[in-house]
Parts: C-alpha cells; structure tokens; sequence
C-alpha cells in the first residue's frame, strides 16, 4: 500500500487551488488531521485561556454556527479525523425509511461552549486556575454519550448488520438488562395478542348467539302466521 504522505506538501495549505487544499487534507498525516479539526471558541472560553481556538474532543459542548441547525448546542458524540466531521448528540436527520443518524458537520461551524477536562493535561499550557466556568459537567458528558451507544446499538440491531448483542462491545450487566428489557416487551407483545385473540372470540360468540336468537325469533314468527292462516 502506498504511503499518503508521499503525495502530500505543507506548501499546499497556503495554496489557493481548492485541488490542493483538498489534497492537503486528504493526504496529511495524522498529527495534522488532529490539529484540523480545532474549532473557534465562544468569548467566555477565549477570555479564561487567552486563545481563539483548540482541538475538539469527545464530551465538549458546541453550538452550530451556520447553517440549518445555526443556534442548536449539544455534546460532541463522535469525530472523523480522516475526513474532518463532527457528529453532535441530538442533531439528527430522519432517513426514508424511519431511521436516523447524527448530522456531520464541519469543525469551522462549531463553536466550543465548554470543555470535556477528564484530560487533565488538556488546558496545562494555559495556567487555568478555575475551570469550572468553561468545563461540562461530568454527568452530562456521560448521559450523552450513553445515549449516543444505545441509539447507535439499536441501529444495529433494526438493520441487521449481522452482528449479534454478544459481539457488540458491551458489559455483561448492560446485555442482561437489554435482554430483560426485550423479554419483557416479548411479554408485553404476547398478552397484547392473547387479549386481542380473547376479545375476537368473545365478539364471535356475540355474533353467534345473536343469529341464533334472530332465528328463533323468525321462526316464533313464522309458527304465529301458520296459525293465523289456518
């Protein structure tokens, strides 16, 4: 396999020929494609670090700036470093056939909002004192995260990717809970059936003893005429 980088050059990320811009991005090492994906960050963040921007992790909390979704803020879920995408918890598109997926977006419309800091490492150079004016609250990075896993588990499990709940990378105890869950629905299912099943033959035997009461009805009737007549 041919190694990229032979066909890449740093002068091309001053060149004005979108060829080569695109060349850049595509063929530049890794290191480089983590400095690409940095976004801008909001006034609060730029006056506590002394920076306008810094690299985007898992966990930090962004606003769209342009676009459709211009406004909407949420957790970043995922990132692309090879081809620069940004995916953000609750920003969503609806596909033709019911399912969705999380919207890609490029890193130059984001704005960071705050930070994920589990790295404590991550903002040294900046000598922050206080960070709990730009960082996310713990449980609100782990509750997106968490439910990114769980709608990602159950586009698997819709589309048939063949791959089994075992195979999936989760814990014993999370496997028995989404097994317990589905048994119960399973249950859930089948009583709803019976009941079903149980409400049509009630309404059947309804049905039956109502003919046969209108018969015996037309047939009192049909005995009074024969008198009358004789």
């Amino acid at each position: 396999m041919s190694n990229t980088t032979e066909n890449w050059s740093e002068d091309w990320n001053s060149s004005t020929n979108p060829q080569k811009q695109r060349k850049y991005r595509e063929n530049a090492p890794q290191h480089v494609k983590d400095k690409l994906v940095s976004v801008n960050l909001s006034e609060t963040l730029r006056e506590e670090l002394g920076t306008r921007s810094i690299n985007l992790n898992l966990g930090d909390r962004v606003k769209v700036m342009r676009g459709d979704r211009k406004g909407a803020e949420g957790i970043v879920s995922n990132i692309d470093r090879d081809d620069q995408k940004v995916y953000v918890n609750g920003l969503e598109v609806t596909r033709q056939d019911g399912s969705t997926s999380e919207v890609p977006f490029r890193p130059s419309n984001l704005q960071a909002q705050a930070l994920n800091l589990e790295e404590n490492d991550r903002i040294e150079k900046y000598a922050i004192e206080d960070s709990g004016e730009i960082q996310v609250d713990s449980e609100e990075v782990e509750e997106a995260l968490e439910e990114d896993e769980a709608d990602e588990m159950m586009q698997q499990m819709q589309g048939g990717g063949g791959q089994s709940m075992e195979d999936m990378d989760i814990d014993e105890d999370e496997l028995e809970e989404i097994e317990e869950e589905m048994e119960d629905i399973e249950e859930e299912t089948e009583d709803l059936e019976e009941s079903e099943e149980s409400e049509e033959e009630d309404s059947e035997e309804a049905d039956e003893a109502d003919s046969e009461e209108e018969s015996a009805e037309e047939k009192s009737e049909d005995e009074e005429e024969e008198k009358d007549q004789k």
